[in-house]
């Protein structure tokens, strides 16, 4: 099953750089690591991990699909929390292009911001019930060039969930009959960038 997903995932990632190769626009994709920050109550934990797809139609805009992974557990109950998927589709603002940022550090930083929505889902260590949510996200993106195909990159992220109804805890958060509320994470990663096509990072960087 592993090895029939990954090589679904390799055989997608050729047939989109096959398709980049003929196409205007960037086509990139991204991964990256790092914290995940909880809501009530409050976890840090180095469980965040994040995978997208971005494609600019421009050097200025552009758009990204994205999945996100938290694993958060408590340290009063060692074992007891949630683990929460997302995924996104959202726009995506080139900031230093207006910045002049790749102009004023010899093409070496760069700056995106971006905000979009999608949907989530938590499973609790205690419940069997899955909590489904809506989400909406935002965050800002440094950039570090490395070459015309890589990049490195860090990113700090906003995630507010509509309608959730377990803390990161696990457990729900109102007695009785459970009751949604907007709860929301932050999630700080770096990662790397892969651009694709013709166009290398261009729209990025040139």
């Amino acid at each position: 099953m592993k090895k029939g997903f990954a090589l679904s995932g390799i055989l997608f990632l050729m047939s989109l750089s096959l398709f980049a190769q003929n196409n205007e626009g960037q086509y990139s994709v991204e991964g990256g690591y790092g914290l995940g920050l909880s809501g009530k109550p409050g976890i840090t934990d180095y469980g965040h991990f994040n995978v997208g797809l971005r494609y600019m139609i421009s050097p200025t805009w552009g758009v990204k699909f994205d999945y996100g992974h938290d694993k958060f557990r408590t340290d009063s109950t060692p074992g007891t929390g949630v683990d929460y998927n997302r995924i996104s589709a959202q726009a995506v603002y080139n900031a230093g292009r207006d910045l002049n940022l790749p102009v004023a550090t010899n093409g070496y930083v760069n700056l995106l911001v971006h905000a979009g929505a999608g949907l989530s889902r938590s499973s609790s260590t205690q419940m069997s019930n899955k909590d489904n949510m809506g989400n909406l996200i935002i965050g800002i993106t440094p950039q570090f060039y490395i070459s015309p195909r890589f990049a490195i990159q860090a990113d700090f992220s906003y995630v507010a969930n509509l309608l959730q109804h377990f803390d990161y805890d696990g457990t729900y958060r109102y007695a009785g009959e459970p009751k949604s509320f907007t709860g929301g994470q932050t999630n700080i990663s770096i990662g790397l960038v892969y651009y694709m096509g013709k166009r290398k990072s261009d729209y990025d960087w040139r």
